[in-house]
């Protein structure tokens, strides 16, 4: 049991399988991209055009709107806590509150300062809970090099006596940093439910279904945006995939700033070899340059809304690793 819990890219496995589960997200959008109808989020009774939004498969709800014409107007209820709260309770604590910031802030603005505004609150509040551990993850980067030592002393050592003591020395060296490597893991842990309430509430809010930003439609893809001409669509897309690569890379940025402004001269361990590998380094380069591909090929066909999210929210954590590493990170 205590080595599933050191394997951390199982541990996080089941945690990420355990909150899909228990979520039990649908997607609340049509074939043809456009929300359906009875899965708006909206602050006050609206009014939206048949064709901007989707039918789901309801006999009821089907035979109500058949002969609905594109521009003919459909009237949606507001959207109350005990309403969200129905669904699910992910829906009620999570993606509701969240549809309900972005519409209350695009009132006075549009949908795309909602979820600037909504990004940057719910960053600031994860930040504020789990400062600690983000501290403790670019504290990990910054003893790499010892952590190598340790690896290439056992590499190869497979007997019960050698795991013993590498776990010892790697505790060792934790608790020298005051580290808690499982505390790393809060912060992976809260966003990943919040990056599924994100998800659901760009697309469900109503400021973003019947909004835009700038005059850009938040609810078409990058791809339809593209077709229409629209170039704008592609700019927010490629700088969504660039800040997000940036905001995985700028720890290990700042972490080598630091070490040539302190004019550090740090011995070179050999990490242990690995089959088809390049280290730990090469296996966390690749496991983001993987999941950053994965984030452009879904966001092709998502709604700008979310590419949109993506963008402010890796910005965001920009922000963050540089005001950790400037006020946090000790010398």
């Amino acid at each position: 049991m205590k080595d599933f819990f050191r394997n951390k890219k199982k541990f996080l496995l089941v945690v990420m399988l355990m909150v899909v589960t228990l979520t039990g997200c649908s997607v609340p959008r049509g074939q043809n991209g456009k929300t359906y109808v009875n899965s708006i989020y909206t602050n006050n009774d609206v009014q939206v055009k048949r064709g901007d939004v989707d039918i789901p498969d309801d006999k009821e709800l089907q035979k109500k709107y058949k002969d609905y014409k594109a521009d003919d107007l459909i009237t949606i209820e507001k959207t109350t806590f005990s309403d969200a709260m129905d669904e699910g309770w992910f829906n009620g604590l999570i993606v509701w509150p969240i549809a309900f910031l972005i519409n209350f802030v695009a009132d006075f603005s549009d949908a795309g300062i909602g979820i600037i505004a909504a990004t940057f609150l719910i960053q600031l509040l994860i930040f504020l809970f789990s400062i600690k551990s983000q501290v403790a993850s670019q504290r990990m980067q910054s003893i790499q090099p010892e952590m190598n030592k340790i690896q290439a002393k056992y590499a190869g050592k497979t007997d019960d006596r050698s795991k013993m003591q590498q776990a010892q020395e790697m505790q060792a060296l934790y608790s020298k940093y005051k580290i808690n490597p499982f505390g790393t893991l809060l912060v992976t842990f809260i966003q990943f439910p919040v990056i599924l309430g994100m998800y659901q509430a760009t697309m469900r809010a109503y400021s973003v279904v019947t909004g835009s930003f700038q005059g850009i439609n938040l609810a078409k893809t990058p791809i339809e945006g593209f077709n229409l001409g629209n170039y704008w669509y592609v700019v927010i897309f490629v700088l969504m995939v660039a800040f997000q690569l940036l905001s995985f890379k700028m720890p290990q940025w700042l972490q080598e700033h630091r070490k040539k402004k302190m004019h550090v001269k740090e011995k070179k361990y050999a990490e242990p070899k690995k089959k088809g590998g390049n280290g730990m380094m090469g296996s966390m380069n690749m496991m983001m340059y993987m999941s950053t591909g994965m984030i452009a090929i879904f966001a092709i066909n998502w709604p700008l809304g979310m590419s949109f999210y993506w963008l402010v929210n890796s910005l965001a954590r920009v922000i963050q690793n540089i005001v950790i590493h400037k006020f946090f990170i000790k010398d």
